[in-house]
């Protein structure tokens, strides 16, 4: 929100900035948790991955080394079970996570590290097991020793021989603690899969794969080794989220106390209008005064005019409007005043006669102590004789008519005339023209507009003329943009005419330059 539409309310609009903050504070709420989450998934995708290589690493280490060793029993094929079975049960004994090492010679299981001789088949009860390879993982639920808990089995053909070779049990109870439980993990499950089997952390039994979870995991394939391996972890946590929402939200609640305190300090017109007074951004333009009669220029209004650095041109309206309502309108008319007074000497030589020099005043000055000597001081500094000073005080601000009696009264004691500027805008206008006592009566703009058009407000102008006339009030009619406008209100008796069909509101420089052409020409206006 800019300055000018700041000044049209007269209180700060402290529930838009609160709006705009709650607006602001919930898109960085919004953005806030999106790129949290968007990083807290990509950092634990990145962290399954690691620990997904890891595990495919130490697995792969583990597997290479049983499988060298079985290399090495496997030698043993050609000795028979009593004389090999001391070495083989040491071999099973320092073989972590093995079960079983069993001897094949022929196709025939002869010795086991577990139950010494033995005369099995190889394949009765290894249905899995390929040993046309020289390598075959399977997962098997049980064994005949142990028919209950689920085992890998792995066989390892002799090089150079058929069916020669050795089958290692493991066992599943401590191998996926050796296999997977490593420190920091960070993961919630894991799954063997062998072919179309998989053995899953969370249950005893074998699975199909299918039937796995298709989602929040990682796969890696051990090298060299035909089986993968699953580690489940949602990337998003309920942790996360909560924790996510939580510092989202009490971030944004700082982001929106800061956006508030931020929009409040750059849109503190009443800071604005100080610094604007201090750097010298108000200056004051004239608009010149034409006597109905002679249609010369008799005199001139002062009219305070506001160039922000930023904004531009501010409409006086609204800011003279919030001055009032804040507080601000003795700074900014002891600052007017200051101005016309500097300009007033340059100004004199315009007029032959005294000029009528008519500045506006804010009854909410008149109330305050310092009104009295800002006005004296405002004289003081003026040309002697130069200029009738006129104040132009709006009616709309007149509440207490006593005191307004009191300082009329005191500002008459000082030869300065009094107008009542916007009259009939307010709500009890006739009121004043009963109370006091005045010189001139300044007719809005809205009434002056009514005269080109057939609106109930023309009957109430040719009133309001009338009454001025009974009470021989000089009349200033403003915002006059028509010959028809200027025609009529001559006709009707108005005193004194302003407007842009004579000329808008003028710098000394052209003000001077601009009475001199137009007091000098005839009087041309066909009126």
């Amino acid at each position: 929100m800019g300055l000018k539409t700041a000044l049209t309310h007269t209180v700060l609009p402290k529930h838009l900035y609160l709006k705009r903050s709650l607006f602001f504070s919930a898109l960085f709420f919004i953005l806030f948790t999106a790129v949290t989450l968007t990083v807290i998934k990509a950092n634990a995708l990145r962290e399954q991955h690691q620990i997904a290589q890891r595990t495919a690493t130490f697995t792969s280490d583990y597997l290479r080394q049983l499988t060298d060793t079985m290399l090495r029993i496997g030698l043993l094929t050609a000795e028979p079970c009593p004389s090999i079975a001391g070495e083989l049960n040491r071999d099973a004994a320092f073989s972590v996570g093995v079960r079983d090492f069993q001897l094949v010679r022929n196709g025939i299981v002869f010795c086991s590290s577990a139950s010494g001789n033995q005369h099995v088949p190889a394949n009765s009860a290894l249905h899995d097991i390929d040993f046309d390879k020289n390598m075959s993982i399977s997962l098997q639920m049980g064994t005949p020793a142990v028919p209950n808990r689920a085992v890998i089995l792995i066989w390892q053909r002799n090089a150079g021989a058929a069916d020669d070779g050795v089958i290692a049990t493991l066992e599943l109870t401590l191998s996926p603690y050796m296999l997977f439980a490593q420190p920091g993990s960070g993961y919630r499950g894991f799954a063997l899969l062998v072919g179309d089997s998989a053995l899953i952390s969370s249950m005893a039994g074998l699975i199909p794969v299918s039937d796995l979870p298709r989602s929040h995991f990682t796969q890696v394939n051990v090298d060299h080794y035909p089986f993968s391996i699953r580690l489940y972890s949602p990337v998003l946590t309920r942790d996360n989220i909560l924790f996510t929402i939580s510092g989202g939200l009490l971030l944004s609640l700082l982001v929106c106390a800061l956006i508030y305190h931020s929009l409040l300090n750059r849109h503190n017109v009443e800071r604005e209008i100080l610094r604007g007074l201090k750097n010298k951004e108000f200056f004051v333009e004239y608009q010149p005064v034409i006597d109905a009669k002679s249609l010369k220029v008799t005199g001139v209004e002062a009219l305070l005019r506001w160039q922000h650095p930023i904004e531009g041109r501010i409409p006086p309206d609204i800011f003279i409007s919030y001055a009032e309502n804040q507080g601000l309108i003795v700074e900014l008319t002891q600052h007017m005043m200051a101005l016309v007074a500097a300009d007033a000497h340059t100004l004199q030589h315009a007029f032959a006669a005294p000029g009528k020099l008519s500045i506006n005043i804010s009854p909410h000055h008149m109330n305050k102590i310092s009104f009295h000597d800002d006005v004296m001081n405002f004289i003081e500094a003026l040309p002697e004789n130069a200029f009738q000073v006129i104040f132009e005080i709006t009616e709309r601000g007149m509440i207490d008519t006593q005191g307004a009696l009191r300082e009329f009264n005191w500002l008459r004691r000082h030869k300065i005339e009094i107008a009542i500027d916007d009259f009939g805008t307010g709500h009890s206008a006739l009121i004043y023209l009963e109370k006091f006592t005045l010189d001139y009566l300044k007719i809005d703009r809205g009434f002056v507009m009514s005269i080109d058009q057939k609106t109930l407000i023309a009957p109430v102008l040719d009133t309001v003329l009338r009454l001025t006339e009974e009470l021989k009030i000089k009349t200033v009619a403003e915002g006059v943009e028509t010959p028809m406008q200027a025609e009529y209100l001559r006709n009707h008796g108005v005193t004194y005419l302003q407007g842009f069909l004579y000329s808008k509101s003028l710098s000394v420089a052209e003000l001077v330059a601009f009475i001199r052409d137009f007091n000098e020409k005839e009087a041309t206006w066909q009126i």
